[in-house]
């Protein structure tokens, strides 16, 4: 290592110990991909999840001669959007870091097959939302890397367009630093399949994320929300409506390093035809982080017998002085609701579509006021 000349001793030895971790770190990254397996029924991180059918059919997908290829644009960024590409060896170790649920011997996969995408370095308030395109009637694989500086605020809108039924397996690192204010929408469109994987790391900022899955036929969604410094605030969030045979696999982490920090979530599902739900989460509060606050709620809406919701939300709690808690609940349309808009002249179709809706908009009001 080469160290500046004028670099005291001390700040020597801590970047050189910081290089040590570093590559210890991606040794032991390495190994575990060499180490993966794809999941199977045994892995309990794709419980009821189908992985002999959903993950085999990506991971056949990824295996193939198919090229990665899509089209990958950026709006309103400015100067803040640098293109990435498989060449930049930075952006692939912080890809190889990721921690994924379940997933490694397909993050595996996605490492190997390391397509375009955008790193953001927002330094000044966004005055409009920046909008990410990914479109691809194929394979893509893109990443994106979001850093936002101490006191900014910013809105990013992701969207996933798979035309023709594409593929679109995305990776996704998002780190906010002390003050900062950043909300984040992903919004998958038409994909056969979808995978996106997220990494949240707050280091004392305010982060809400929402997610809204659109006519995908399979969408598998990891999303660990890592909190690193008292003061931290990750505010979670989903509204999804399933019809036909669509299956939704949403796993979550709400991972509370240290104490005096925050985090909640909010999912909801409506769940028509022979559609399924499935949604894991868990809260981790770790040895010393007391005074955590956190809470999960996962609530689904049945329109079909058929449709299939399975709700599996836990908590890992190490600490004391806490105050973590989850919910969940299934169960079909209010039929007072329903009676109330049928009494009134509206006809039947209508009238589930504005309870649904009304039932997930609550969703998406409380993204917007956080």
């Amino acid at each position: 290592m080469d160290f500046p000349q004028n670099m005291s001793m001390e700040e020597a030895f801590a970047l050189a110990e910081a290089e040590a971790k570093l590559n210890q770190a991606l040794s032991e990254s390495k190994s575990r991909f060499e180490n993966a397996v794809l999941p199977n029924r045994l892995n309990e991180d794709w419980r009821f999840g189908r992985p002999h059918k959903y993950a085999a059919a990506l991971a056949e997908q990824l295996l193939s001669d198919t090229p990665s290829q899509g089209e990958a644009e950026v709006e309103h960024a400015g100067e803040a959007a640098v293109p990435v590409n498989a060449d930049d060896e930075d952006l692939r170790q912080t890809e190889m870091l990721m921690p994924t649920i379940g997933s490694d011997a397909l993050l595996g996969m996605h490492l190997e097959r390391f397509g375009n995408g955008y790193a953001l370095y927002i330094e000044e308030d966004t005055n409009e939302p920046i909008v990410i395109r990914y479109k691809t009637n194929s394979l893509y694989t893109p990443s994106t890397y979001i850093m936002v500086a101490p006191g900014v605020k910013a809105h990013i809108i992701e969207q996933h367009y798979g035309s023709e039924k594409g593929t679109i397996f995305a990776t996704r690192n998002i780190q906010v630093a002390e003050g900062a204010e950043l909300k984040v929408e992903l919004t998958p469109y038409g994909c056969a399949r979808s995978m996106v994987i997220t990494n949240i790391q707050n280091m004392g900022g305010k982060v809400a994320h929402y997610s809204h899955y659109f006519a995908c036929d399979w969408a598998r969604e990891e999303t660990l929300a890592e909190i690193y410094t008292p003061g931290s605030d990750i505010q979670l969030f989903s509204a999804n409506h399933l019809d036909h045979h669509q299956v939704i696999d949403q796993h979550t982490r709400q991972i509370h390093h240290v104490g005096n920090a925050t985090s909640n979530l909010l999912y909801k599902n409506v769940v028509d035809d022979s559609a399924t739900a499935i949604f894991a989460g868990n809260i981790y509060v770790a040895p010393g982080a007391h005074h955590t606050d956190a809470y999960q709620s996962n609530r689904n809406m049945l329109l079909s017998e058929k449709a299939t919701v399975h709700s599996l939300p836990g908590l890992e709690i190490l600490a004391d002085k806490v105050r973590c808690s989850h919910g969940s609940a299934s169960a079909p349309m209010d039929e007072e609701q329903l009676f109330y808009l049928l009494s009134r002249g509206i006809p039947r179709a209508d009238a589930l579509n504005l309870v649904a809706y009304g039932f997930l908009q609550d969703v998406v009001d409380k993204f917007n006021r956080s």
